[in-house]
């Protein structure tokens, strides 16, 4: 595969897609935090390490993030040795976290000025889905850059989406969140109802 990435935040979820991309022959370069136990699994299987986000943005197509918070996002991004420190003209920067849909605006206006294009692609199912390639992607941000993305997409994910405007896909991953914490709720009150109730659960 012509196309190198770059990978930052190999947690359970990070790990599952960086070896998905390396058994379908791409060239990936990783770099992860305190916990080396992800970049190791990575090295063994053919991957490069990056000494930081801005030599891995320099070196890479597309530059992908897979981290627990906003706030981690922004610290890979906008760090003196960060992302946009590398970033360069008609890069893809995508973020697989759930984000905060404020905060992936001002990160893709922000790369946008160093040329770069920004995708938000929260992820849904589980690290067992990742190794399999079969994850729900739902990306939102610039149709071109989406095109452009999509063969590398199809390998992570069994439905892809695109969801319209940047932001979009953060925006969507909460509701989503939102409703299953709902519905694990009402579910939490129908077994207290039918506890009250006197009707045995097993």
């Amino acid at each position: 595969m012509t196309t190198k990435i770059g990978f930052i935040g190999l947690g359970l979820m990070g790990r599952a897609m960086v070896a998905r991309l390396l058994g379908a022959g791409y060239q990936v370069t990783v770099l992860g935090n305190r916990d080396r136990s992800g970049v190791e699994a990575a090295l063994a299987q053919g991957a490069s390490e990056a000494r930081d986000a801005a030599s891995l943005a320099a070196d890479n197509d597309i530059v992908m993030l897979c981290m627990g918070t906003s706030a981690q996002v922004e610290d890979r991004i906008f760090g003196p040795e960060g992302v946009l420190v590398g970033a360069k003209h008609e890069q893809i920067v995508i973020d697989f976290g759930t984000s905060l849909p404020a905060s992936t605006l001002k990160i893709g206006a922000a790369l946008a000025e160093s040329g770069a294009v920004y995708l938000d692609a929260p992820l849904g199912r589980t690290p067992a889905h990742a190794y399999e390639g079969k994850l729900n992607i739902m990306c939102a941000g610039d149709p071109a850059a989406f095109a452009r993305a999509r063969p590398v997409l199809d390998v992570l994910g069994e439905n892809v989406f695109r969801l319209g405007k940047l932001g979009n896909g953060h925006t969507i991953k909460l509701i989503n969140n939102y409703y299953a914490m709902t519905t694990a709720c009402a579910m939490a009150e129908a077994f207290g109802l039918a506890d009250a109730a006197g009707i045995a659960r097993g």
